[in-house]
């Protein structure tokens, strides 16, 4: 009944009844209570309204009460009807009953807005640092979104600016300055450009056109002196180099300051210099033996004392004339020049050829008496042949100042010419008295049967005679075989050999063994019948009796390896060493290495009881040390020679016809070998009772014959050695 009260009052005119008093919510004897409470963190003003009407402007932290009462038992409801500007207040305790005392614990607790601040970055290439209001710095060091970490009050204002640039660029700032509002920032936008300036500098002395060049890209044609600069800016950090594209006609232009790397401002620093080009004139000269005196255009003097380069010292500019020309000539020599005039161009004149002879005069005489065919030669090298009397003249000039020497190379047949006359030092003519007179003057000669040619080791030697009465004997050498490239000849000591018995040495070195040759001849421009003599070679003071390839030799021992012995222990046929077995094993009558090494894996030790095993067991010889197996017994074909009963191929080289028939083994004091003495080949006819001897008869007569097993026969081994 009171709320109906209440309405009806308010519907019939509230506002004149509280004119008068007599208007009212309630009775005057209900109970009532106020609402209050207290504010904490206001910064600003709220509206706070209870039960969505009674609003209480509230301004500051502290108590705040509401002006309306409420009825006991009554609810109550607080709002914040209108938050202060950058903040939110909330209630706590705000709702309820009305018990009979005033509510008083409502509570307004007030905070401050925040926002976060952020945007993007955009063109950056290195480490950007932020920063904004002055606060802490955000490194950012990759394009795309960045936030702040410290939020912003709303409502406050926010600047945010570069605090770090990269390095070599310039980043901006766009939307970094406002007032933060009721939501997060996110338009901040900063933008990066790597820095770049210009190059430039300065020209001076052009008279053309030059065109210069920045990195090989950046063009600028430049007509005048002064200040210049490319179009094209070069970035911080980045190189630069300035060069010249095109020079201009009848300049060089050079650059300085030109190549760099871009700083933190423009280079105004390159310094272009044209200058007219100038050239120097000079050549090159050969043959010269004194001193010899060039000019360029009549002023220009150049003394020259040997060949090579030479260049005058004041240079021409390019378009002038130049002329070298022979201001005086060297002594006893004559001097051209070619090449030597001509318009200096756009390079260096180096071409000027002067070539200097010496002054030379012919050599010549008379010959008379001669009845065959005459060589003639002078200084040992201009040979001439004559084969009539009268005047001669040989082709080659001799210098002024040197030697001549006329000598007879090749004499007539059956005839000795003799050189008068014939030496001397050229003078300033040519020489025309020598003197040649050919008489007939035949004679013989003998020779030592037999030289060693040491391999790399010391000359082995044949000694020449003239057996002869009246003549000397002229110009005496050897006749080697063509293949025996690698031996040289001393026969510097056999030009003229006296008669009756006069002799001469002929010198032999060798870098190669070679098989040894039985029918060596000697000869000279006047023997009637040329002798004949035999060479071998030697390593290591062994004999070589064969070369099987180019770096390899087989040599023989110096002396038996036993007087006497037996060939086998036992009656067995070793497979594959007879004279008639071919690989494999072994090439059984001409491999005496590969029999060797089958008998003494058949027999064994002790090694002295058999020839092969006596060949093997050598381990000491004239290089040293060896291993065993490098000695062995040589094969029946390798010791014996074809036709003498083993049947061996012809064209094997082996140690009877090529070491013991010339008598190599006497000459070496060896004593032999001579009589019988064991080979690695087994006797077909009997393997394995019988093996092949050698019977030598130095001289002529060896023989070769089967031979039981057992016999005492002696042992001389072979080897291969390298050379």
């Amino acid at each position: 009944m009171k709320r109906l009260a209440v309405s009806r009052c308010l519907f019939l005119g509230c506002i004149i009844a509280a004119a008068i008093g007599g208007c009212n919510d309630r009775p005057a004897s209900s109970p009532m209570v106020s609402v209050s409470g207290a504010v904490t963190g206001m910064t600003g003003s709220a509206v706070l309204q209870n039960n969505g009407g009674d609003s209480l402007t509230v301004a500051a932290n502290g108590p705040f009460s509401f002006s309306m009462p409420i009825d006991v038992g009554g609810t109550y409801l607080v709002t914040v009807k209108t938050q202060p500007a950058g903040q939110t207040c909330t209630v706590s305790n705000g709702s309820g009953t009305a018990g009979t005392v005033n509510v008083t614990d409502v509570a307004l607790a007030c905070v401050t807005n925040t926002q976060t601040l952020g945007g993007a970055v955009s063109g950056l290439n290195g480490n950007l640092v932020l920063q904004y209001n002055g606060g802490s710095p955000l490194t950012i060091t990759a394009n795309g979104v960045f936030v702040f970490g410290a939020p912003t009050a709303e409502a406050s204002p926010y600047e945010v600016t570069v605090r770090t640039q990269p390095a070599h660029q310039t980043c901006t700032v766009a939307h970094g300055l406002g007032i933060v509002g009721a939501a997060d920032i996110t338009t901040i936008v900063v933008t990066c450009i790597t820095n770049a300036f210009t190059v430039g500098g300065a020209i001076s002395g052009l008279t053309g056109s030059v065109v210069l060049q920045n990195n090989g890209v950046d063009t600028q044609l430049l007509s005048t002196d002064g200040t210049f600069a490319f179009p094209m800016p070069v970035r911080e950090g980045s190189p630069y180099l300035v060069t010249v594209k095109t020079q201009p006609a009848g300049q060089t232009c050079s650059v300085a300051n030109g190549a760099g790397a871009m700083g933190a401002v423009r280079v105004t620093s390159v310094v272009v210099v044209c200058a007219a080009n100038t050239y120097t004139i000079g050549g090159s000269v050969s043959g010269l033996t004194g001193t010899v005196a060039l000019q360029n255009d009549g002023a220009d003097s150049q003394t020259i004392n040997v060949d090579g380069a030479f260049q005058f010292a004041a240079p021409l500019a390019q378009g002038g004339t130049y002329s070298v020309t022979i201001q005086a000539q060297p002594v006893a020599q004559t001097c051209t020049v070619v090449n030597g005039s001509g318009i200096v161009g756009a390079a260096n004149i180096s071409n000027v050829v002067v070539t200097c002879a010496t002054n030379a005069f012919t050599v010549g005489g008379t010959v008379s008496g001669l009845s065959g065919t005459l060589t003639l030669g002078n200084n040992g090298t201009d040979l001439l042949a004559i084969s009539t009397d009268g005047s001669f003249t040989f082709s080659t000039s001799v210098a002024e100042g040197s030697n001549y020497n006329v000598t007879a190379q090749t004499q007539p047949t059956g005839q000795t010419c003799a050189v008068s006359n014939g030496s001397g030092v050229m003078g300033g003519t040519n020489v025309a008295n020598v003197g040649v007179i050919c008489a007939t003057a035949n004679t013989t000669i003998s020779v030592s049967s037999t030289g060693v040619i040491p391999v790399n080791g010391a000359s082995g030697s044949l000694t020449v005679t003239n057996t002869g009465t009246t003549y000397a004997a002229l110009n005496v050498s050897a006749i080697l075989p063509g293949g025996w490239t690698s031996v040289t000849q001393d026969s510097s000591s056999c030009p003229s050999i006296a008669p009756n018995g006069g002799t001469c040495t002929l010198l032999f070195t060798s870098t190669k063994p070679y098989v040894a040759d039985g029918n060596i001849a000697i000869n000279g421009d006047n023997i009637t019948s040329s002798p004949t003599s035999a060479l071998a070679f030697s390593i290591d003071d062994y004999l070589v009796f064969s070369v099987p390839n180019s770096t390899t030799a087989l040599v023989v021992a110096s002396s038996d390896a036993g007087i006497s012995g037996p060939w086998s222990m036992d009656l067995v046929d070793i497979p594959g060493t007879t004279e008639t077995s071919t690989a494999p094993p072994c090439n059984g009558g001409s491999d005496g290495s590969c029999d060797t090494a089958e008998i003494v894996a058949h027999y064994g030790t002790p090694y002295s009881d058999y020839a092969a095993g006596l060949c093997y067991e050598i381990t000491a010889d004239n290089s040293g040390a060896v291993a065993l197996g490098t000695w062995y017994l040589p094969a029946v074909c390798e010791i014996g020679s074809s036709g003498e009963g083993a049947g061996c191929p012809t064209g094997i080289p082996n140690i009877d016809a090529n070491l013991v028939q010339p008598g190599f083994m006497a000459q070496l004091g060896l004593g032999g070998p001579s009589g019988l003495y064991w080979t690695a080949s087994e006797y077909s006819g009997m393997p394995d009772q019988g093996a092949w001897i050698q019977v030598f008869v130095p001289g002529g007569g060896s023989q070769q014959a089967g031979s039981k097993n057992g016999n005492s026969i002696r042992t001389r081994c072979a080897r291969a050695i390298g050379y």
